[in-house]
């Protein structure tokens, strides 16, 4: 009954909280532009964690090849300076051809890890000379196209850190220079990028969401901001404070942001992405209106160039109810961290039973029963969060467990009206349970599942990471 996600870490380094940006600090660099720079309030987009990529204002669409509609897997996008093409990344490490694109491998993939965090692509990249590179959640920074290895940055091994990278826009094939930004708000440059200050951090905090340069920064000064969680934007390297977005004290609702290209010299300015897909301008940007938005869904993942967000543990409150019952998730933040009975294990790690049995209960019209109202149970469970058969019984009911269940007998208990939880054996290890809540034709069954994200009446059937072979069934009569 365990189904989890990889953990939030800290760098193992400790980084010492720096005060706010100062007058005192140099100014940032006038414009410094080999070529003129395609205005990106034109060619702005929005990705989103099943993989489809949403134009931003004007943008022109752009065509995808690969999408994951069962999984939140996509994990970052990248495009060509010109705006015509590029690359989705999974949270596996592997890139997926968007627009012009040519199909190519990234050279670095970690099945079921969901280990990648960022992809950029090389400022000279273009369709006819992909380049650019895959960042891990150590920090890693792996090539592909005709990108050259980096080999002089910062990592932290087993310490899934790193949260977002940025290259000079003066980087060039013999000499590729930026920042890769840490959970805690640390920036650590690689190649020849200078060293940077006035950047806030949050020692033990994993709160920093993004990194963006100015435009105009080279070698020679570098400047831009960062991003918290929160929605705060931070200058760093001389750039100058910018207002204008939105901040959500103590909500992790803050995911990518991305500088203006075409912004005006002196007057910085761009944009900040929310986890529903809204787009927030600051400073001196327009205001854009998004061609998509999830109220209520962690799904957007980033802006092409603004780097990507994960998943939350704890997912905003869902309340779902129909004529079957009341839909609850086990990662839900009205008690995804509450203690199961006696023990020391959380409900968003090994609630999925009790979530399950929980949406039963409301089935039968015991409307008031919740996942916290179950785990607050200590009779019915064991130390180590293992549920007793006693926790099962409910009231004016009987239930039948089948440890060696056919499709035939789980559909006539279905047929019959009767609701059956599934216990499955995962590909990736572990297990989970899902709520069959009735047929969808003749070989597959509504579901509701209490780990993805308001799945609620969705289908058993698909590319789902949290479906695998049933050993166990329950019927509720």
């Amino acid at each position: 009954m365990r189904r989890g996600a990889l953990a939030t870490s800290i760098v193992a380094a400790s980084v010492a909280l720096l005060p706010a940006l100062t007058a005192h600090q140099p100014a940032p660099p006038a414009p410094i532009r080999s070529k003129a720079l395609v205005d990106n309030r034109d060619h702005l987009y929005v990705l989103d964690g099943w993989g489809g990529v949403h134009p931003v204002g004007s943008a022109p669409a752009l065509a995808t090849i690969d999408s994951w509609p069962h999984r939140d897997i996509a994990q970052s996008l990248a495009l060509f300076p010109d705006g015509s093409g590029g690359y989705v990344m999974d949270g596996n490490g592997g890139i997926h051809v968007v627009g012009a694109a040519p199909q190519i491998g990234s050279g670095a993939y970690w099945d079921g890890w969901n280990f990648a965090r960022a992809l950029v692509m090389a400022p000279w990249s273009s369709a006819a000379q992909p380049a650019g590179w895959v960042m891990t959640g150590y920090g890693q920074l792996y090539a592909f196209g005709g990108a050259p290895e980096i080999t002089d940055y910062t990592w932290w091994p087993g310490i899934d850190s790193a949260r977002g990278v940025a290259l000079l826009p003066d980087s060039t094939p013999s000499s590729v220079k930026g920042y890769v930004l840490d959970g805690l708000g640390g920036i650590h440059p690689f190649g020849s990028a200078p060293p940077v200050s006035g950047n806030p951090t949050w020692p033990w905090m994993d709160i920093a969401r993004g990194i963006a340069l100015l435009p105009t920064s080279t070698a020679a000064h570098a400047a831009g901001y960062t991003l918290d969680g929160y929605g705060g934007i931070h200058p760093f390297g001389g750039a100058p404070a910018v207002t204008g977005q939105p901040y959500w004290a103590g909500q992790d609702l803050a995911d990518s942001l991305v500088m203006w290209t075409s912004a005006p010299a002196g007057s910085p300015g761009g944009w900040m992405l929310d986890r529903h897909g809204v787009v927030h301008a600051f400073g001196s940007a327009p205001a854009l209106t998004p061609s998509t938005t999830w109220p209520d869904w962690d799904i957007a993942r980033g802006f092409n160039g603004g780097g990507g967000s994960f998943e939350r543990r704890y997912v905003d409150p869902e309340v779902i109810t129909d004529s079957w019952g009341t839909y609850y998730n086990q990662r839900d933040s009205r008690w995804g961290g509450q203690l199961v009975g006696a023990g020391t294990e959380t409900i968003w790690k090994i609630g999925c039973l009790i979530s399950d049995l929980a949406m039963v209960y409301t089935h039968f019209g015991f409307r008031d029963v919740t996942p916290a109202t179950i785990a607050a149970h200590g009779s019915w469970f064991g130390l180590s969060g293992n549920i007793y058969n006693s926790a099962l019984n409910i009231p004016g009911h009987t239930t039948i467990m089948n440890w060696h269940p056919t499709w035939s007998w789980i559909a006539a208990n279905l047929r019959a009206g009767h609701p059956v939880i599934v216990g499955m054996n995962l590909p990736t290890g572990g297990t989970h349970f899902v709520t069959l809540t009735g047929l969808n034709g003749p070989n597959d069954y509504w579901t509701s599942d209490p780990w993805e994200q308001n799945a609620h009446h969705v289908t058993f059937s698909g590319d789902w990471v949290t479906r695998g072979p049933v050993y166990e069934a329950i019927a509720f009569i």
